[in-house]
């Protein structure tokens, strides 16, 4: 089959075209905590220091948290917290996001040490069994027969408190038991940097600009996922190339008429091929997959207006994989005689880059929105301008006023 496909001339009409103007710019994996059933550890004592929970308390419970995935009711997630002072209800709305994304920028703790983190989640529980694992992937085996379900997961989080949250298990404090005591000191002292694991899916840029004649793109796709579905709704002419990572092209497995089933394996992006003498126009994309939620992916609040009552939620990593269901969009536009742009998001910044022909590129970069997390300072400002609506609404009241005094005037004469 052709790498060069077309998908969908006219073919969803009117209903499909307010049902993709509906659809956010990007559609993150959710969650929400299930604190119902879930494995509890033992408590530990921690050193007094600035990352205690706001209650002070040195004495915590630990606990590996249960997460449902928005939408995917069968879906559930385990995971540790990464956010000591901040406490988790069940009112919180998470999202999937990557590390940089972390909203502890005073110690920057986490940012620092996520591969550590993550080496610990890899080789502790859930994520290996307590016994009987495949080739001795087990608790047991790695790290010895003393060590029971309570005590592996205190010491996992006390030792990912110390690389998120710089905190400290109480040696002193009898509190603490000596086996969770050794677990803990084995994993700092055996914690090395791995990188960081790929998002469930990812779209760069989210939207593009470009003029007929000429590709818009290349559109990359980043995924865990072995297939992903292209659904889209594109003008006369208008044609997508899928290719690899190096852009060569790539073939593609049509399944329907609007529907393109892309592997994973092969596919890394996909440009939009706009015909010279194009109308203006754009052509909105739908990437869709069941992909692995891997180990040590973030969770962090979804934006200001979704956290519970207490208005902070605490930041989670993933425990152990799972499969989920994504999707993300993506856009491109056209206009004649207009200079190509790109809005393209990243974990750190947003960049919007000029690229005329004739010209040198220029490029202004500025701090994405940090994520709602631990303090009000943290929260992410997610309002839109009003100048517009508001000018919008001036116009109306003003129409309105002039329609009425027209009637009015009309009333009189007669």
């Amino acid at each position: 089959m052709a790498s060069r496909f077309r998908i969908g001339t006219a073919l969803l009409g009117a209903t499909a075209a307010l049902a993709f103007s509906a659809l956010p710019a990007h559609a993150d994996v959710i969650a929400t905590p299930d604190q119902g059933d879930q494995p509890k550890g033992e408590f530990v004592a921690l050193k007094e220091g600035p990352r205690l929970p706001k209650h002070k308390e040195r004495y915590i419970e630990t606990a590996i948290i249960r997460l449902q995935i928005e939408g995917q009711k069968d879906t559930k997630v385990y995971a540790y917290c990464v956010e000591l002072p901040t406490e988790l209800t069940n009112g919180d709305v998470l999202r999937e996001a990557p590390w940089g994304q972390h909203p502890n920028k005073n110690m920057d703790q986490f940012n620092k040490n996520a591969g550590k983190i993550l080496w610990i989640l890899t080789n502790s529980y859930p994520n290996l069994p307590m016994k009987k694992g495949k080739d001795g992937a087990d608790i047991e085996t790695k790290w010895g027969k003393q060590f029971d379900e309570k005590e592996t997961i205190a010491a996992t989080q006390a030792a990912i408190w110390h690389f998120s949250d710089g905190a400290e298990l109480d040696m002193g404090d009898q509190r603490n038991g000596k086996d969770v005591k050794d677990l803990y000191t084995k994993f700092l002292e055996q914690a090395k940097d791995e990188p960081q694991p790929k998002p469930t899916l990812e779209i760069d840029p989210a939207e593009k600009q470009g003029e007929p004649g000429k590709s818009i793109g290349p559109f990359k796709v980043t995924t865990t996922a072995s297939e992903v579905k292209l659904t889209a709704n594109l003008p006369e002419g208008v044609t997508v190339t899928a290719a690899d990572k190096d852009g060569n092209p790539v073939e593609a497995q049509k399944n329907d008429k609007d529907k393109v089933i892309l592997k994973g394996d092969k596919f890394a992006q996909f440009l939009v091929n706009v015909p010279a003498g194009a109308k203006d126009g754009e052509a909105k994309f739908t990437l869709s997959a069941e992909a692995e939620l891997q180990l040590g992916r973030l969770f962090v609040a979804k934006d200001k207006g979704s956290v519970g009552a207490d208005e902070v939620a605490q930041s989670l990593v993933v425990a152990q994989p799972q499969k989920a269901k994504v999707e993300k969009n993506a856009k491109a536009f056209w206009k004649a005689g207009v200079v190509p742009t790109t809005t393209t998001t990243t974990s750190a910044t947003t960049t919007t880059t000029t690229a005329p022909e004739t010209t040198p590129s220029t490029t202004s970069s500025t701090p994405a929105n940090p994520a709602p997390g631990g303090g009000e300072d943290d929260l992410a400002s997610t309002g839109a301008s009003i100048l517009w609506p508001l000018l919008g609404g001036l116009v109306l009241v003003g129409a309105g006023v002039g329609a009425l005094f027209v009637v009015r005037r009309k009333k009189a004469g007669a």
